[in-house]
């Protein structure tokens, strides 16, 4: 998220877009029945998911002030980032499927919000990741 942070800053794009987040939520909705998910489940745990990346990207962006230039090119979203991210999406569906069916969800969401907190992530990240894999689990 710090590199589509990155990007948005550089590009002076908002963080949010409603349109783009409304077209990858119901793509991911689609995506449920193959993973013998309930739509509802999935769009919950992305929607989660997505808050938590604003909220990180607003984070990143109040800490890293316009003009403070990093020795690393900017990614391309459309090439490079967004790719990656789809991936990373059907990734977590397919786990989603398994954890739903495998395990306990009070423990996941301990272990998600250890995993979380030792990773430096804010309340703020880890509460919006949270209420979307507690949404996901029901």
């Amino acid at each position: 998220m710090d590199e589509v942070a990155r990007v948005k800053q550089a590009r002076s794009l908002p963080v949010t877009d409603p349109k783009r987040e409304a077209e990858l939520l119901a793509a991911m909705e689609k995506q449920a029945a193959s993973h013998e998910l309930p739509p509802e489940a999935v769009r919950s745990f992305f929607d989660g998911q997505m808050e938590a990346a604003k909220v990180f990207q607003n984070e990143w962006l109040a800490t890293h002030p316009r003009g403070d230039a990093s020795a690393h090119p900017l990614p391309d979203l459309a090439k490079d980032v967004r790719p990656a991210l789809d991936d990373l999406g059907q990734k977590m569906l397919a786990a989603l499927s398994i954890t739903r069916r495998d395990h306990e969800p009070d423990q996941v969401l301990a272990a998600a919000r250890a995993a979380l907190i030792q990773a430096g992530y804010s309340h703020a990240v880890t509460q919006a990741a949270l209420a979307g894999l507690k949404a996901g689990l029901r």
